[in-house]
């Protein structure tokens, strides 16, 4: 009797022993889509900011400077009023109030290295500089583009350190082609994922900014798409939304490049939920692909001293399930940077609408429809 008792109580912890590697399966695999380590992931903390039940804004600017040997800072400095010396107070509420804001950062960062041979402009800003995008409410930069390796390989790996030793996260560039492709996931309270991808095709005379290979650092390029529709692919299967941020078309112009028309599809069949471009130091013009909105060139936000369209996308995701798409046209004048208002900002949404490429609607509030 005792031994057949024993048996029993074999039996039952041998079940219960299955059952727990079964459960402990079932929750791994249950997890698995958000647990990827090689990607950077960030959702902490974000439920403590905003309820599950309530709108979330993820704001979108152009091009930065904060470059010390470029217009901006020493202008910065002159005024002696932090950031509020070179953006409006309305634009700064906008930016801080926003449940994330993300930016181009378009200059290396760094004490070191040897500005690029024959380049005419190169951008480098002292590490301290990179409080200023605290100042502004910034959490994500961008960085595939064509100035972030302007004062070589030293001065490329010291901003990523930068940015690293401030815990600012980063998109488009790294310490190798692994790097520069990884996706930023950022979580929103109620679960939902949304995936940050960015690549540069922008140099149309030669290539000194280095795309990033399997063993040395530079940004992740897109004049062959292969690369980065790969990231957009890895992506969409790991998110629930693809926000893709592209460095392209011709300065100064409106008229878009047909690479730019015939890429964005690619990017659209390959996942990418919106397309946002930069580059350009002006904005260019907003279009649907299949109802999903492609915002060709948000141009320069506070770069340089010229006068120059800008504007602030946002991206609502809405407590019903919506997901709604804004645009506050702005400009740059004077190395300040304010939104429009009245009649300026009837005027340019009109301009913007009758540019190459629109087919869009932007309605009284801001908000961006299809036609």
């Amino acid at each position: 009797m005792k031994d057949r008792r024993l048996s029993g109580i074999r039996i039952v912890g041998i079940i219960m022993a299955t059952l727990l590697v079964a459960l402990l399966v079932f929750v791994g695999l249950g997890l698995s889509k958000s647990s990827f380590s090689e990607n950077r992931i960030d959702s902490a903390g974000l439920g403590e900011a905003i309820k599950p039940d309530e709108d979330y804004t993820i704001s979108i600017v152009g091009d930065i400077s904060l470059a010390d040997n470029w217009r901006i800072m020493p202008v910065y400095d002159s005024r002696g009023k932090g950031v509020n010396g070179i953006l409006s107070d309305e634009v700064l509420k906008i930016m801080r109030e926003s449940n994330f804001m993300v930016a181009n950062s378009e200059f290396t960062v760094s004490n070191r290295g040897a500005q690029t041979p024959g380049k005419y402009y190169t951008f480098r800003a002292k590490p301290e500089r990179l409080s200023i995008y605290g100042d502004m409410g910034v959490d994500l930069v961008t960085l595939a583009n064509n100035h972030v390796y302007d004062f070589g390989p030293v001065a490329f790996n010291d901003m990523l350190e930068s940015f690293e030793a401030i815990k600012m996260p980063y998109v488009g560039a790294g310490r190798n082609l692994q790097e520069a492709k990884k996706p930023y996931y950022l979580t929103l309270p109620n679960g939902y994922r949304v995936a940050f991808v960015n690549a540069t095709r922008a140099e149309k005379w030669g290539i000194d900014t280095p795309g990033a290979t399997a063993t040395t650092g530079g940004v992740l390029l897109c004049y062959d798409t292969t690369e980065f529709i790969d990231t957009i692919k890895t992506a969409k299967a790991n998110s629930d939304y693809v926000i893709a941020v592209i460095h392209w078309g011709t300065e100064w112009s409106h008229k878009l490049e047909q690479v730019q028309k015939t890429t964005a599809k690619d990017y659209f069949n390959a996942g990418a939920d919106i397309i946002i471009g930069g580059h350009a130091h002006t904005l260019q013009g907003i279009d649907y692909n299949n109802g999903k909105p492609i915002i060709y060139n948000l141009g320069d936000f506070i770069f340089n001293d010229n006068t120059e369209d800008t504007g602030i996308l946002q991206i609502k995701f809405l407590a019903d399930g919506g997901i709604k798409f804004y645009f506050l046209p702005g400009q740059q004048k004077d190395e300040f940077t304010r939104l429009l208002s009245g009649s300026e900002r009837a005027q340019k949404i009109n301009e913007i609408l009758s540019w190459d490429g629109s087919n869009a609607k932007i309605l009284d509030d801001g908000e961006i429809i299809a036609k």
